[in-house]
């Protein structure tokens, strides 16, 4: 009989040390459950801002659109910019537009690579924009980046495949 008991015993022993090391099933699944609500919840953040981005940005447009319509001289144009990677690159195409004689309203959206412009087209011309962002060190439409400026810029604001690598 004793032997018996002392089987009873150690099987008691290794299932409340089991229980222990493993933890109650109960807790683990309440955890998931709200680590699943809380990744629901930031998702369902996420969509919304990016929502709210994209409607903030089409109001954007729809105002420079109509801004145009209201001066017979203003023109509206999207110019695209395929080498601007990062906010720096965003600083420096603003300061390059902001010295355009004629250029009234811009939005640089690096997100999707393009430029929303509006100029009095009696002031400037595409070419000249152009001229100015290509002067800055990026390509603009189908005119590439002035080497020069382009050698200047920031490592970010390079083409992945032009950046140097840190040692």
């Amino acid at each position: 009989m004793k032997t018996v008991k002392d089987i009873a015993l150690a099987i008691t022993i290794v299932v409340i040390v089991g229980i222990l090391i493993s933890g109650c099933g109960k807790n683990e699944t309440k955890n998931n459950t709200s680590e699943k609500d809380v990744t629901k919840q930031d998702t369902q953040k996420n969509v919304t801002e990016n929502m709210n981005q994209k409607t903030e940005k089409t109001e954007d447009m729809k105002d420079m659109v109509k801004d145009t319509k209201d001066n017979k001289n203003a023109e509206h144009t999207m110019i695209k910019i395929p080498s601007a990677q990062c906010e720096i690159c965003e600083k420096n195409l603003n300061k390059a537009l902001k010295k355009v004689t004629g250029v009234e309203k811009y939005k640089v959206d690096i997100e999707a690579k393009v430029i929303h412009i509006n100029y009095d087209r009696n002031v400037t011309t595409l070419a000249k924009i152009e001229n100015a962002i290509t002067s800055a060190g990026y390509d603009a439409n189908d005119k590439q980046a002035n080497p020069d400026a382009y050698d200047k810029l920031d490592n970010c604001c390079k083409k992945p495949e032009d950046r140097k690598k840190k040692n």
